[in-house]
């Protein structure tokens, strides 16, 4: 696909481009720890020790969502953060420089996954959440979100790899369709948690990041269009924030 993109201004991106390197270990840091560690402690937590059958609760809804979850994972690892830590722009790929407070929201949804977990294997506190067809809808929904976050992924990386590119509005790829792709990819995750796990601390943590995304958004657009100016209104003007025709 043709890139579609625009000139903006090079020194204020450049002006982005250093970033401390202790940052940069914390963010590995919780890039290994979610993918890796993460993944083990949602097994031990899912393992039904006192049962003849101790995965019994690690079904095919939540081995699907597991492997797509990984995927996401490993995907933030590789072409996100990691091309985020070669690039050029690293502060502006992360958006740590208008929004560190973004963090503490990673931190709780992080603790929602878990209580989440804990839900669906030890407390079932709404039975009634476990549908069938709701978990087979859930499991649609994060493979989608976890293909489309790879494509933004990879589009992002290409995109900060270099000052010429950094320097642009990304208007091609996934950008073509809404202006925060990985939005939409990270939410279509994160809703399909609470439908395979049908847990209302699911569904409290989709709510928290929700709250996250708009916190976000109400942060970064402001802060691109004072960076890329009359170009970033243009292309805003006619393209969605997160779902085409709706917001």
């Amino acid at each position: 696909m043709r890139s579609d993109t625009q000139e903006a201004h090079p020194d204020q991106v450049e002006a982005s481009t250093a970033f401390p390197f202790v940052w940069r270990a914390v963010i590995w840091g919780i890039a290994v720890t979610h993918v890796v560690v993460g993944t083990l402690i949602l097994l031990a937590i899912l393992r039904q020790p006192d049962s003849a059958n101790p995965w019994v609760r690690v079904d095919r809804y939540v081995i699907a969502f597991l492997i797509a979850g990984a995927v996401a994972g490993i995907d933030q690892a590789v072409f996100f953060l990691g091309g985020a830590l070669r690039s050029v722009g690293f502060v502006e790929e992360m958006g740590l420089g208008y929004d560190p407070g973004i963090l503490v929201f990673v931190v709780a949804v992080g603790i929602g996954e878990f209580a989440t977990a804990f839900d669906y294997a030890r407390w079932h506190l709404v039975p009634g959440l476990e549908v069938p067809i709701l978990r087979e809808i859930g499991v649609v929904l994060a493979v989608a979100g976890a293909a489309a976050l790879v494509w933004t992924d990879r589009r992002l990386a290409r995109h900060f790899s270099t000052a010429a590119s950094a320097a642009q509005v990304i208007t091609d790829g996934p950008y073509r369709w809404v202006r925060h792709p990985r939005y939409t990819s990270l939410l279509l995750v994160v809703l399909s948690m609470p439908l395979v796990f049908g847990s209302i601390f699911g569904w409290l943590t989709f709510a928290l990041i929700v709250l996250a995304v708009q916190h976000r958004i109400v942060r970064e657009e402001p802060h691109l269009r004072e960076v890329f100016g009359p170009p970033y209104a243009q292309y805003a003007s006619r393209t969605a924030r997160l779902l085409p025709g709706v917001y």
